[in-house]
């Protein structure tokens, strides 16, 4: 009977530890599909936010018609690595600045030549320029999707690689914890299995 409690608990501690192991394993693939939804979802929000401010300064410079600002602004958001291109149009949709080496419209969207690689990885983010509430034009900005997943998806990686290192230290350090106590450990765990084995036989007895 002794052995037989022996081996019971021996396996639900090994079936304890396969599904804590199966527990980490799902979280950490959960914990990686999440950071990649919220890299997409911060990856709009950041579009959205630079098309916006851009906006704003474009329409400023735009309804005070400094034409070199406007210029200025188009040259600084070229030179930014994550943008493709820029492009302000008035409101008939009219170019009036853009960037060099822009991307046309019918590339972009893929209606001409469709497999062109130059169109893979970005997406264009238009907005609308007021005066007020008057619309004097539109400014579309390219932005390289890819480069802004490549730098979060770096840093999540950064952030996973970390973790895993530190339930692997967890894991070395309950190691030597459990090395230090041993004898502790396994006298409490005797103790247990003798404990139970007596509760037995008298359940036993008693039936």
């Amino acid at each position: 009977m002794k052995k037989k409690m022996y081996y019971l608990l021996r396996t639900l501690q090994i079936t304890g530890l396969v599904i804590v192991c199966i527990i980490i394993a799902y979280q950490f693939t959960l914990l990686k599909e999440t950071s990649n939804q919220i890299g997409y979802q911060q990856t709009e929000r950041f579009s959205y936010s630079l098309t916006n401010l851009a906006a704003a300064e474009a329409a400023r410079y735009l309804s005070q018609k400094k034409t070199n600002d406007l210029q200025l602004l188009i040259n600084d958001l070229n030179h930014d690595p994550i943008v493709r291109d820029a492009t302000i149009y008035d409101n008939l949709g009219q170019i009036l600045y853009q960037s060099e080496d822009v991307l046309a419209l019918p590339i972009l969207l893929k209606i001409a030549q469709p497999d062109n690689p130059k169109a893979d990885g970005v997406i264009p983010y238009i907005a609308e320029l007021y005066n007020e509430t008057e619309k004097i034009g539109y400014i579309r900005i390219t932005l390289e999707q890819d480069k802004i997943l490549g730098l979060i998806h770096d840093y999540q990686q950064k952030s996973l690689s970390i973790m895993l290192q530190i339930l692997i230290l967890a894991f070395v350090a309950g190691t030597i914890i459990m090395a230090l106590f041993f004898r502790r450990l396994e006298a409490a765990y005797y103790h247990i299995v003798k404990e139970l084995y007596k509760l037995s036989e008298k359940n036993r007895i008693y039936w």
